[in-house]
């Protein structure tokens, strides 16, 4: 039988009405207060009984000091004096807890509470959801950009759907949890000023919700990087990010048990803090750049079209590339074979090259037709430039066995070549933008091949 526990807190900082109600239900079930930490809560087992808190706020403490002050002993004092018991500290947060009946109150002005409280909550919790909530927008912001710039390389990250629901979760959290407690202060200073009491409440199911919604989804990201071969860089990175967590923290336990002043000790934590993540921060490009040196290039049979599927001849001297990202929404892949020659250059002028994006969304297909009908549209605009009056115009779709077809042609007005093997082609679920680099236009045998491998065929 465990003899002590740790359970994650999920209360507001200022909520000590909920902490107070809280630690009571625990050691009815046998489970006393006995430590604070940043997140987790330390208990230790006892007899089940009733057992009385409360919360109290001290502004002046710090979580970097290395003892309590004199105030602070003082105050300790006092309320051991009045049988309270010091169950956990953890900065300006002081829980303490009476086995009497009829305890005397610690916090007997409720406008001194309130001052208490606020002058605590601006040191910690204040500037803390403030500075997330304007990394929420900012990072909001940034996917708002991204997908005006690229819409389906965006709407196919995994990693920024990822980070699009976070931050949103983050942005609702920090919004309700600073909306709650300016609302509270405004009530609770006016009820002060009767000479009442307010209680505090938390939105806990605001936070279960949210570890709800990020668990699974931060484990579905990171299956699917495993899946996709990068699941080695993101676990050096979550790895990477919790070891720097834990060093930083341990930093300042350190600090503060070598007794080293709580300006010391924050100077120093800063310090760690900016040196181990600019050190991590210098080795993930190292670590991506290794990762895709040493990984394979695929076998023909890996590629869903390789230039052997439509050409004959001997093509085991090609380099190869399949790279792809996917989300719940839309997969987006991309394959290239060329020639390698000797010199690492490419003689042979046989080559493919291809994009498919596959929408899981029907409500999404739109998007992606209008994108890629129209990504190339300022490509044309310089009369220098090599593309200059280039445009998709449609073709029959019957031999790809496609819906729409489109070829990249030159318009009115040029006198370049008219075939170009490049073309966009549009299947009920798919859109594959495909360039045949090679002289001749693609037989009915190919352009049928195309549609099976990449329109119908897995990927």
């Amino acid at each position: 039988m465990r003899e002590t526990k740790r359970q994650l807190s999920l209360y507001s900082f200022y909520d000590h009405t909920g902490i107070e109600a809280h630690l009571g239900r625990m050691a009815e079930r046998g489970w006393l207060l006995c430590g604070l930490g940043q997140l987790l809560w330390h208990y230790r087992r006892i007899e089940p009984r009733q057992i009385t808190f409360s919360v109290c706020y001290f502004p002046q403490a710090t979580i970097y000091d290395p003892r309590p002050s004199e105030k602070q002993e003082e105050f300790y004092d006092l309320c051991a004096h009045a049988g309270w018991t010091l169950a956990g500290e953890s900065g300006q947060l002081q829980v303490f807890y009476h086995e009497g009946e009829d305890p005397t109150p610690i916090d007997t002005d409720p406008a001194l509470e309130v001052e208490a409280i606020h002058q605590s909550a601006k040191k910690t919790v204040l500037p803390a959801n403030f500075l997330l909530l304007g990394v929420a927008v900012l990072n909001l912001g940034l996917f708002l950009w991204r997908f005006w710039d690229n819409p389906v390389l965006t709407l196919a990250s995994g990693g920024t759907l990822l980070a699009l629901v976070a931050y949103t979760l983050i942005l609702v959290n920090c919004t309700v949890e600073l909306c709650a407690y300016f609302r509270w202060r405004g009530r609770a200073r006016r009820a002060a000023e009767r000479g009442e009491f307010l209680p505090t409440r938390s939105r806990v199911w605001l936070q279960r919700l949210l570890l709800a919604v990020l668990l699974p989804a931060g484990a579905w990201w990171f299956a699917g990087m495993l899946r996709d071969g990068g699941g080695g860089l993101a676990a050096v990175s979550m790895l990477g990010v919790i070891g720097i967590i834990a060093a930083v923290l341990g930093v300042r336990k350190l600090l503060k048990g070598a007794g080293v002043s709580a300006k010391a000790n924050l100077r120093g934590t800063l310090a760690a803090c900016v040196v181990l993540s600019i050190l991590f921060t210098a080795a993930i490009p190292w670590l991506v750049i290794r990762g895709l040196n040493s990984r394979p290039n695929p076998r023909p049979e890996e590629l869903p079209l390789s230039v052997a599927d439509l050409l004959e001849g001997d093509f085991s001297g090609y380099t190869r590339s399949w790279q792809g990202v996917q989300s719940p929404l839309l997969g987006r892949y991309t394959a290239y074979e060329w020639p390698l020659g000797p010199t690492g250059r490419f003689p042979d002028p046989v080559h493919l090259d291809y994009e498919v994006i596959q929408v899981k969304l029907p409500a999404l297909y739109e998007l992606c037709r209008e994108t890629k009908l129209h990504e190339r549209d300022d490509w044309g605009g310089n009369p220098e430039d090599f593309w200059y009056g280039y445009a998709y115009a449609p073709v029959d779709p019957a031999p790809w066995g496609a819906e729409e077809v489109y070829q990249w042609l030159p318009g009115d007005g040029t006198d370049k070549e008219a075939d170009n093997n490049q073309y966009l082609l549009f299947y009920p679920d798919r859109v594959v933008e495909i360039s045949l680099q090679w002289d001749q236009p693609p037989t009915p045998e190919q352009m049928a091949a195309v549609g099976e491998k990449l329109g119908r065929g897995p990927l």
